[in-house]
């Protein structure tokens, strides 16, 4: 059959029309994933590296005390960085202990500020490609300190804005070297278990045990620890290292996660937590929760399996020896037979 010529400039039309807009469509989809190689390719050629050593210094003086060390800052990239070191208070808010670097002279517990008893030298520096630069850091304590601690941070900002990874304690996207200033004398050194969790009912395992130590003190705590978990007949099922960082003063709590990596667990289960922290690491902490593991679903299923064989098991033993209605049926038919009456011959 022979179409209408009308019809057959029509599918012509859309048949254009189809290729054209597949054309579009793939150079769409082909300039995007250009645009975004593209991208991906630069950022990784203008990004910057840098590493910080140490991370972190951790000094113990008397009130009009003093010290000094050597920071180093090691250019990884090969292009000269820049940067300008600036020192600044920091606290810690969160229950993962990220520190928080605070704008000059706004930190609002005065308790715990160390930011104008450190200097750096040269607060200025370059550091060309694949070099170091050394800066010398000194403290210098008042004769009014507070016992306790007290915390700053010397941050390097860079001259050039850009692409710059690191490693050393970062703050979002700064980089920095942490003061940990603890000064002799009386002070409160006071923690607890705030929390000591796990999910009370599951099914299967794995199972986390969430620890969280406050700390109530005026100077930061490093608590160390063990969490035992033991069965119903006290059986030792796992046993935990809490790993050892550091807890701000103040008040603030950090949480420890833990994961019994078992994943068939029948029954109670108890874990125990002992530990210590302070200065002479001879406080205690101890905390215990219980919980329970059960493969509920499985258990039912069998459940209703032995069941279910049971009562078959009692049917089959109740009709055991009782013939089936067919059969007693057919019995009682040719009994039926047997009995009749012979009929009478005929004369």
């Amino acid at each position: 059959m022979k179409l209408p010529k009308t019809i057959s400039i029509k599918n012509r039309v859309l048949s254009i029309k189809y290729c054209a807009l597949s054309t579009i469509f793939s150079i769409f989809i082909l300039s995007s994933l250009y645009f975004l190689l593209y991208t991906n390719v630069a950022h990784a050629q203008n990004q910057r590296t840098m590493t910080i050593v140490p991370p972190s210094v951790v000094v113990t003086l008397d009130p009009s005390g003093r010290s000094e060390g050597i920071l180093k800052v090691i250019n990884d990239s090969d292009t000269a960085l820049s940067f300008k070191a600036v020192m600044r208070d920091f606290t810690v808010e969160d229950s993962e202990g990220t520190p928080k670097i605070l704008p000059p002279d706004s930190i609002t517990d005065k308790r715990f500020s160390a930011s104008k008893w450190v200097a750096i030298y040269p607060a200025e520096f370059t550091v060309e490609p694949h070099a170091k630069q050394e800066l010398n850091y000194y403290i210098q304590t008042p004769a009014d300190a507070r016992p306790g601690g007290h915390y700053a941070a010397v941050m390097y900002t860079p001259a050039v804005v850009g692409g710059l990874q690191g490693s050393g304690a970062s703050v979002s996207t700064q980089i920095g070297t942490l003061f940990y200033v603890a000064i002799n004398g009386p002070i409160t050194e006071k923690a607890e278990v705030s929390k000591f969790l796990a999910n009370p009912f599951q099914e299967y395992g794995p199972v986390n045990i969430l620890t969280q130590v406050r700390n109530l003190g005026d100077l930061h705590i490093k608590p160390n620890g063990t969490i035992m978990v033991s069965n119903l007949f006290g059986g030792k099922v796992a046993e935990f290292k809490l790993e050892e960082k550091n807890i701000f003063p103040g008040g603030i709590t950090r949480n420890y996660v833990n994961t019994l990596n078992k994943n068939f667990l029948v029954g109670p289960y108890t874990a125990k937590f002992t530990g210590t922290y302070g200065k002479n690491n001879n406080l205690p902490l101890i905390a215990s929760v219980t919980f329970w593991v059960f493969p509920w679903k499985i258990t039912l299923v069998i459940i209703l399996v032995i069941v279910a064989l049971i009562l078959g098991k009692k049917y089959m033993n109740k009709n055991k020896g009782k013939p089936s209605s067919a059969k007693a049926s057919e019995d009682e038919q040719g009994e039926g037979k047997s009995r009749k009456t012979p009929e009478a011959p005929v004369v």
